[in-house]
């Protein structure tokens, strides 16, 4: 009997325990609306903002306002394809919201993508700093160029394309002078054409710190291009071509103070190519990243070793990948050296 009792007291208190519980926990509940502006802006700041305004917008006053605040930058993506109600509330939702917007992604599955409204970005869009263009042709990027430099404070222009390489020298030439310019990448998928661009002059520098080319470019075309990044601070290229047998080597120096990365994938260059076009920058570098292929120079440890010691004295990082086949029928020598010639207490210490 008294188990029983000590039993039912036993589940009486823990009944108790449990609806004080969950009354606590009911009171210390937030609802979503509660929440404070700033936490509601932190929360925004994840959402794409068509979408944003999707839910919010037209709710109640209070949301009504907040997304409309200048509090709330705007970071959307869309894909512009054959559909006019699409391009027609894409335009909309652009225009009314121009000074909230602070990054568009743009991927243009259109093929008849000049119909899009490329007047969209202009001085208005005071709050734009970021933006990428995927799969856009030329006649809508040409056009789209010519007015970024109107954009005040656009630091971030990525573009991703199959077919403006007629236009590669034109788009480099309208890139280095937006005058806000921090990062700027280019990926091109499709023909090798050289890049001719004379060595910058002193009123045609730009401001870029992080360059980075995803399409075939040879290391003198690479020379030319950074004369006008004085500022680089990253340098990445992802595609190497080879120089070629007409191309005049260039013999001035680059000053480039602030570069500290260089990462270059050297599938068609030369070890002594990279060597000529390597030490004609003069910069503090810190880190050096390379991909090697071909050429088993690249596996000479005392030719790296030189190179450090005459021109980057204040080198940190070397990373350095070398590919070879075994079935190269002699196209190339194959390396017979030290399994490691990276060894000595130069590399180690």
């Amino acid at each position: 009997m008294d188990e029983v009792q000590r039993k039912l007291s036993f589940d009486d208190l823990f009944e108790e325990k449990t609806i004080e519980f969950l009354n606590e926990f009911d009171q210390s509940m937030a609802c979503f609306e509660n929440l404070s502006n700033e936490l509601l802006c932190d929360i925004f700041d994840y959402l794409d903002g068509y979408q944003l305004f999707q839910a919010f917008s037209n709710l109640n006053s209070r949301f009504e306002q907040l997304i409309h605040s200048s509090c709330v930058l705007i970071k959307t993506c869309f894909c512009i394809y054959q559909n006019n109600k699409v391009l027609n509330t894409f335009e909309q939702f652009i225009f009314s919201n121009r000074h909230q917007i602070f990054s568009i992604y743009l991927n243009f599955t259109l093929q008849n993508s000049y119909l899009f409204s490329w007047y969209l970005f202009d001085s208005s869009f005071d709050r734009l700093e970021s933006l990428l263009f995927k799969v856009i042709q030329s006649n809508t990027l040409m056009p789209m160029l010519d007015n970024l430099s109107s954009l005040p404070h656009l630091s971030s222009l990525t573009i991703e394309t199959y077919c403006v390489e007629e236009q590669i020298n034109d788009i480099y030439q309208l890139i280095f002078i937006l005058p806000k310019l921090k990062y700027y990448r280019i990926s091109s998928f499709n023909h090798h054409r050289s890049i001719i661009l004379p060595m910058a002059m002193n009123n045609q520098f730009s401001p870029v710190e992080y360059l980075v080319i995803n399409r075939y470019c040879s290391l003198n075309e690479l020379e030319s291009l950074i004369s006008y990044t004085p500022q680089l601070r990253c340098l990445t290229l992802h595609k190497t071509k080879t120089n070629g047998l007409n191309v005049t080597i260039l013999s001035s120096t680059i000053t480039l103070a602030n570069l500290q990365s260089i990462s270059l994938d050297l599938c068609q260059a030369t070890f002594n190519e990279l060597e000529l076009f390597i030490t004609k920058i003069f910069s503090n570098l810190k880190s050096l990243s390379i991909i090697g292929s071909r050429d088993i120079t690249f596996l000479n440890a005392y030719r790296w070793k030189q190179l450090i010691l005459n021109y980057f004295s204040q080198l940190e990082k070397l990373y350095l990948t070398y590919y070879d086949r075994m079935d190269n029928n002699n196209q190339y020598p194959i390396y017979t050296g030290r399994v490691n010639q990276f060894s000595s207490s130069f590399w180690i210490q």
